[in-house]
């Protein structure tokens, strides 16, 4: 088959999506290459070792122009290639035009049910966007059961429109000794946006740092870029009396992360809703607990290898991050249990059901 690819998000420091691209793509080439041609349409300068990449003629540069482009642009420029099966793995396609043998993956569908969480003329655009796309799609792809259920009741697909397709893991690897920490410390990662949750984080560990009395013994690290109404969280170390002992280390460097994965206490992941939770997989693989919520597919992605949290009862939080400190027989289960979790989830399993979509989307 050939198969074109808007990798336009992708990016080497990006998170979520743009982590998603960058694995299932390079997955997919290590297993199809000979098979399968791809080309992919990324920004210039950026290259996925064994693909034929694509550049726009134009600058790129910032949301908006990548949307003009994406609606106004792309969809004359596919029209004049040869393909059989076109990917737009960010839950949006043309909806001017209508792009013959198109698959889109909806991640979530968080600017439905939780707008409040977006700036306005981003979650309005957003549900715009992805309520014609849906429907002008001929293949949707989803990355897990909680999502597909959200899609037909909130946008009334049909479930034979939908596959489920879970993310994979990469296998863990050991990041450098010298990363280690000077102080015991619990992680949290993700972009910093409202929907994460990192505000109630940050006020369970001080509940928790205070209540038993800890101060200047353990520490909190955030790891994540700066997204959208991101303020409250840069000012809540301060508000709750944890400055000193919380860390926001906005983006790393991939060997660093995984030195943070391995160390780290658990990795607290309270998030108000998810359509997958990769995070909570990568510190799995690593055998490091984790504290998720029951909010989204991240009890469905956990299953019995977390503990699972209201993400709204920060009294629930901080008594787990509590369990996880004084206990070390849960925190040696919690390991044992994610790395058998996360050996269930692998990229290779990934591609192979995302070229099923691809073949059978060619013929329509």
């Amino acid at each position: 088959m050939r198969i074109v690819v808007d990798a336009l998000l992708y990016h080497p420091k990006s998170a979520g999506i743009g982590r998603y691209i960058e694995s299932l793509l390079s997955a997919y080439i290590a297993k199809y290459q000979a098979a399968d041609r791809l080309e992919i349409l990324a920004l210039p300068g950026q290259t996925i070792a064994g693909a034929q990449m694509l550049y726009p003629s134009r600058s790129l540069q910032t949301s908006r122009s990548r949307l003009l482009y994406e609606q106004g642009v792309l969809p004359s420029w596919l029209s004049r290639r040869t393909y059989d099966v076109v990917h737009f793995p960010d839950y949006q396609l043309p909806i001017v035009r209508r792009v013959r043998h198109s698959v889109i993956t909806v991640h979530d569908l968080v600017a439905f049910k939780y707008p409040q969480m977006f700036p306005k003329s981003q979650s309005l655009v957003k549900r715009e966007l992805m309520s014609r796309s849906v429907k002008m799609a001929d293949g949707i792809i989803v990355p897990s059961k909680a999502t597909a259920r959200d899609l037909q009741d909130i946008l009334r697909v049909p479930p034979e429109k939908i596959a489920v397709i879970p993310h994979g893991v990469r296998p863990a690897s050991c990041g450098r000794a010298s990363q280690r920490r000077e102080r015991p410390y619990f992680l949290a990662v993700g972009t910093i946006e409202p929907r994460k949750n990192f505000e109630g984080v940050i006020q369970a560990f001080a509940q928790f740092v205070h209540e038993t009395r800890l101060a200047g013994e353990v520490e909190l690290v955030v790891v994540g870029k700066k997204g959208w109404l991101y303020q409250p969280v840069l000012d809540a170390p301060a508000r709750w009396h944890v400055k000193n002992a919380v860390s926001l280390l906005e983006y790393v460097p991939e060997d660093l992360l995984r030195s943070l994965y391995q160390h780290s206490l658990a990795l607290v992941y309270p998030s108000f809703y998810e359509g997958f939770g990769l995070p909570v997989l990568e510190a799995m693989a690593y055998g490091t607990p984790v504290i998720a919520s029951d909010r989204g597919a991240l009890a469905e992605v956990c299953a019995n290898a977390a503990l699972i949290v209201d993400p709204t009862d920060i009294d629930q939080l901080a008594q787990s991050m509590m369990k996880i400190w004084q206990d070390p027989q849960l925190r040696k289960s919690l390991s044992q249990r994610g790395r058998q979790r996360a050996q269930q989830y692998t990229w290779d399993r990934t591609v192979d059901l995302t070229r099923e979509v691809y073949s059978q989307v060619s013929t329509f």
